[in-house]
């Protein structure tokens, strides 16, 4: 416990001897240092703050349909959001490119190349997203107004890489849409052309209509003959023979229907006049065959849900394409400035107060250091002697 004190003691001396070095050594830094810092060119910053853009669904077909869906979106290819392409955008090469050259930035650099210059500018300038979402844009020169316009001028090169994107991709989508547009309208026109054949063929003008139309006549023709076979029944249950005239007017009229029933059954199958009543020939007739009803209207079904399948397919491209002529020659701004950059009053670098306390302070605990350990080295030299000449004696 003794020799804990003392050797504390013996530092609290330490560092008594060797004040003046330690504080008049941090006191001489810091002055140096605050000398340095006045070399030092000012340098003044600028800020502009933009909104991010929104998330937009495009998409045709299939894809824009599952946009619609409750299902979280499946990013196939795309790891970053569009406000993470803007800030690729501000921070790409070409953006500082465009930026140095407008401005002649490689004489105020003083950059022998441009990629030189281009490494200086990307040093000066801080591209990131805020905690609330904004994009902000923060450029340093030794003028405020440089400062001001470049802040700000890196929105317009942002916009202009926007737009010439945007209606380079409309261009190219709407090229290939009218491919689209020119081949399905071609497929249109043939399964058009088939419905009409198949129509023209069948006198299928309305499925659905005619077969109705024909049930209901068979079946009002079918009690017709029912009716006239109970009546002739009836007279010839009465004593009427089979040659009094309203007994062969009935059988010729339930002959009569009966083939008329057979028309509408088996219509073009029918090849012979029956009785000297003339076959009616289909294609002259808007009545379908009962028999064929199932069998056509089952093909009649198929084209025209090809026919509806087209029809919506090319309604869905024209819609496309109204949208990527729109894009295309799209002129309005893709961004929102929420704060242009302005200059500033007031110089952000160098920061003199800080360099001066940091130099301080490391002065200071170098200083302290350096005290200790020469006192502990002369404590060392001092002991090694006293054992040294004990050993001797």
């Amino acid at each position: 416990m003794n020799e804990q004190k003392v050797e504390v003691l013996d530092l609290v001396a330490i560092l008594y001897e060797g004040r003046r070095l330690i504080f008049g050594g941090s006191l001489i830094v810091a002055i140096l240092a605050a000398a340095f810092s006045f070399l030092l060119a000012e340098e003044y910053e600028s800020r502009v703050q933009i909104l991010p853009p929104k998330e937009q669904k495009k998409g045709f077909g299939f894809a824009d349909l599952l946009s619609d869906l409750p299902i979280p979106a499946l990013r196939l290819g795309e790891k970053g959001t569009p406000a993470d392409i803007f800030v690729a955008t501000l921070k790409s090469p070409t953006t500082l490119r465009n930026i140095i050259q407008k401005f002649g930035l490689m004489d105020i650099y003083e950059s022998e190349k441009l990629m030189d210059a281009v490494e200086t500018l990307a040093l000066q300038t801080v591209v990131e997203k805020s905690e609330e979402g904004t994009i902000m844009v923060t450029v340093l020169d030794q003028s405020p107004q440089r400062a001001a316009d470049l802040a700000n001028y890196y929105l317009v090169v942002l916009d202009s890489t926007n737009k010439r994107l945007t209606q380079t991709g409309a261009r190219d989508r709407l090229k290939f849409i009218r491919e689209l547009l020119k081949r399905e309208s071609d497929k249109l026109g043939e399964v058009m052309e088939r419905l009409q054949k198949f129509q023209s063929e069948h006198n299928a003008i309305s499925i659905e209509n005619q077969a109705g139309a024909v049930i209901n006549a068979a079946a009002a023709i079918q009690m017709e003959v029912m009716e006239l076979t109970m009546t002739r029944n009836i007279m010839l249950n009465q004593g009427f023979t089979l040659t009094h005239p309203k007994v062969r007017d009935l059988g010729e009229r339930i002959t009569q229907r009966n083939q008329a029933l057979v028309i509408l059954r088996d219509g073009e199958n029918l090849r012979a006049d029956i009785k000297g009543i003339r076959q009616l020939r289909l294609e002259e007739n808007l009545f379908l065959p009962l028999r064929e009803i199932p069998e056509v209207a089952l093909d009649y079904a198929n084209i025209e849900k090809e026919v509806l399948v087209q029809k919506a397919l090319m309604s869905m491209l024209l819609q496309q394409e109204a949208e990527a002529l729109i894009e295309s020659s799209n002129t309005i701004s893709t961004v929102q400035v929420l704060d242009h950059a302005v200059p500033a009053e007031i110089h952000a670098r160098p920061r003199r107060f800080l360099i001066v306390f940091i130099a301080g302070v490391l002065s200071f605990f170098a200083s302290t250091s350096y005290t200790i350990g020469i006192g502990y080295l002369h404590a060392l030299k001092q002991r090694w002697n006293t054992e040294f000449k004990n050993t001797i004696s």
